[in-house]
């Protein structure tokens, strides 16, 4: 036995062995796509459902944050930090259609990056997986009717983009990727703009013991902020950065 975090094992390691990286989304995509045929799904999930891997809970979830910044006139932009083939992207931008909020999409699209210490046992087996596609957030963009010039791609490492973009204020902040370090970095570079009554809702802590690591880390330097949790199967984990009393 060990104490040590670990990381979710895969599915089909098999077949991640012998195809190239750069088929997963499309693969990925097919199988989803199979897969849709059994399901009741409503729109707009049943579109996005080849696109995303995240689960149904909290793509729901997502929506309804999206619906309380349009309702509450949250100011700021959407931005997601692990994009994958878009589906999610795609939900916060046609549940912000209205107010036409610019949408922010940060990834590499070459998988997970070298783990660290923090992310547990079987990390390592993560690294160069999940790999994305770009092409396919477009074509899930069009699917949805995004208007192009709301959307913004910064491709490359965190570390190489955040610092080259600005984004004054955030009313919703995505963070889907998985490890450690990224998700450090996404927490120490857009907390400051969150605007007040803005959310950030965090895929992976549940699952990644270096995302938990790293959103543990904050909140405890963070005591303002409470961690909520939907008590459902898949349900999302997040925290809204409290207005101030008046």
């Amino acid at each position: 036995m060990t104490d040590q975090p670990t990381c979710p094992g895969q599915q089909y390691r098999w077949v991640r062995r012998i195809l190239p990286r750069t088929l997963q989304p499309w693969l990925r995509g097919l199988r989803k796509s199979l897969e849709r045929h059994f399901l009741e799904l409503d729109e707009p999930y049943r579109t996005v459902y080849p696109y995303t891997q995240v689960s149904q809970a909290r793509q729901h979830h997502i929506v309804e944050l999206c619906r309380i910044i349009e309702r509450e006139s949250i100011p700021g932009a959407v931005v997601e930090c692990g994009v994958l083939d878009g589906g999610m992207a795609a939900l916060m931008a046609h549940a912000t259609r209205v107010s036409s909020r610019p949408i922010h999409l940060f990834d590499a699209w070459r998988g997970l990056p070298e783990p660290v210490a923090q992310d547990g046992v079987g990390s390592w087996r993560w690294s160069g997986q999940v790999v994305g596609s770009p092409t396919r957030v477009r074509q899930i963009m069009g699917q949805l009717k995004i208007e192009r010039s709301r959307v913004h791609f910064h491709q490359g490492w965190f570390h190489e983009t955040f610092p080259h973009v600005s984004i004054d204020q955030i009313a919703l902040l995505h963070i889907d990727c998985d490890f450690y370090e990224p998700t450090r970095l996404c927490l120490q570079r857009w907390y400051s703009m969150i605007a007040s009554g803005g959310y950030i809702q965090f895929d992976d802590y549940s699952a990644f013991a270096g995302c938990k690591c790293a959103v543990d880390e904050f909140l405890a330097e963070h005591s303002q902020l409470a961690l909520q949790h939907q008590d459902v199967p898949g349900g999302a984990w997040f925290v809204r950065k409290v207005p101030p009393t008046r």
